[in-house]
This record gives structure tokens, sequence and C-alpha cells, in this order.
């Protein structure tokens, strides 16, 4: 865990933004430093007594489409109840020097046959920001199809708890898609916190007077931003992000956890390609592991 508690920054100036400098006088800085897969059923398996099941069925009323349909469902239900079989990590990953276990698996949140990619951030980070583009582009095209990416905002502090606000406001109104990375630009491109501080606290009101601004002008209702920012859902969010927080070891971000189980960044895989290659085979390796 060594190379995990440490901030390297990378030749693509993507490195991870610590914990300690998610403090408030920090908030205002841009640049935060911190074996192939078993064949399913072959198609041709059932249908080689096909002939004469057909015969007896259409004796007994049936017709050919009706005994069709009933071997073509029961070939889907065999092949659906087939388990992913797991691709073993290839050896250029090594644990320890590009990810780093945790100490105890965590839960997941998606269903079983579907890997986890969790995506820990902070809006006022840099990084985080820098590599917002490139975690979205791979989950529309190139990420594959058994794997969920979820975003985790961390909560550190009152900042950090406030941005996590934000965070869950979009996701319960559905702006997610496309308000995400105008927060991002917001806060480090029109360097405009919305996350107020005044004498080195978070000022709520302040806060949430800014918030509402933002929001309104990308289109949320006064009543829909009223009725969601401060509402038991996002309040109970906050709660868990806070709770996986501390179950991820999270003293930094942007980092990645693959089902509740490894951790890595851009940093310790070597760079942005290499992070995307590794977090698909460590989603690969899991496959059909649940």
């Amino acid at each position: 865990m060594n190379r995990l508690l440490a901030c390297t920054i990378l030749t693509l100036g993507l490195a991870a933004c610590g914990g300690q400098e998610a403090e408030p006088v920090a908030r205002t800085e841009p640049a935060v430093v911190a074996p192939e897969a078993t064949p399913a059923t072959p198609a041709d398996a059932a249908p080689a007594a096909a002939p004469a099941a057909t015969a007896a069925a259409a004796s007994d009323g049936e017709t050919v489409d009706d005994v069709t349909s009933s071997v073509s469902a029961i070939a889907a239900a065999v092949a659906a109840a087939t388990p992913a079989v797991s691709t073993p990590l290839p050896a250029r990953w090594v644990a320890g020097q590009h990810f780093a276990p945790l100490p105890t698996a965590q839960p997941v949140s998606v269903s079983p046959g579907t890997v986890e990619v969790a995506e820990v951030f902070w809006y006022g980070c840099g990084h985080c920001f820098a590599l917002e583009p490139r975690i979205e582009a791979w989950e529309k095209n190139g990420k594959p199809d058994y794997v969920q990416v979820v975003r985790i905002p961390v909560v550190w502090n009152e900042v950090t708890r406030e941005d996590a606000r934000l965070f869950y406001t979009l996701e319960a109104l559905g702006r997610l898609a496309d308000l995400n990375l105008a927060v991002f630009r917001e806060i480090h491109v029109n360097h405009n916190p919305l996350t107020i501080v005044a004498g080195n606290r978070v000022n709520p009101g302040a806060t949430e007077k800014r918030t509402r601004e933002f929001l309104l002008a990308n289109g949320v209702s006064a009543e829909d931003f009223g009725k969601t920012y401060r509402s038991f859902g996002v309040e109970s969010k906050i709660r868990q992000a806070e709770n996986l927080s501390r179950r991820y070891m999270a003293d930094h971000t942007p980092m990645v956890v693959v089902q509740g189980k490894y951790v890595t960044d851009v940093s310790m895989a070597g760079g942005i390609e290499p992070f995307l290659e590794l977090v698909g085979a460590l989603a690969a390796q899991e496959r059909g592991t649940r």
C-alpha cells in the first residue's frame, strides 16, 4: 500500500489529490497535487435430436415453429445459466506495484454477473477534472458490457461533503450525464468554487445560494432544487459515500476500486492508457466470480 499512499506526478501530468490537501484553504486551487472465456453452449448441441422431436410433436398437433421456439428457449436458458469464466490477470500487472488489494473485500452495488468499477473523486481535484473525460469516454465506448462504472464522491471534511451534496443532487435530478463535467469546468476553468469557504469554514447558506444559481442557469427548476438539495435521499447518499471513503481507505483522488477488491490509480499504472488497460484486466479477472 506504500505506493498507494504516495501521489507521484505522472508524465501526463495526472497525479493524485491527497486527502490532506482537501482542506478548505486548498479549495480554490485548480491544480491540487495529490484463458479466453469458455464459449457459450454451442447452438447446434441441442438440435441434434430435433428432427425426431419435431415429428413427434407435429403428430400431437404442434407445429414445427412451436417446437423450434421451445428448443430455442431451452438453449437460451442454458446459456444464461452458464457462468462467465474469469480471465487470468496478465503477468505484466503486479500486485503491490500497479494495484493494491484491499485488506478486506467490500460489498458492491451491481448485480451478479456484472463487475463494479468505482471511481472515487472530488470536484475540487484538478487531476480528477483531467481524468474524468477519459473515464466517460471509456465508459461509453471502451469498457466491456459486463462492467458498470459507478462514481463515489470522496467525503473527508466539510468541503468535500458539500461537493458530494452537489453530486448527489445532480444524480437525484437525473442531470449527471450533462452536468457532471460542467461542474468541474465551473470550478477549474471558470474559477468559480461552488462550495464557499469563509473563515476557514464552509458557509452553508452561501454555498447553497451559489449552487442554486449554477443549477438554475443550467435548466434545473427552483422547485426541483428546493426539494432535492437537502433531501433525505441526498443526505443518505452522503453518509454512504463517507462510509465508503473509509472502507476504501481513500487517502487521495482520483482512484478506482474494482469489484470492491482492488485499488489503483493513474500513477500506479504508469499513465492513463495503462491505467484503463489495467482496470479492464482486473474486471476481466473478476468476471464470473460472484
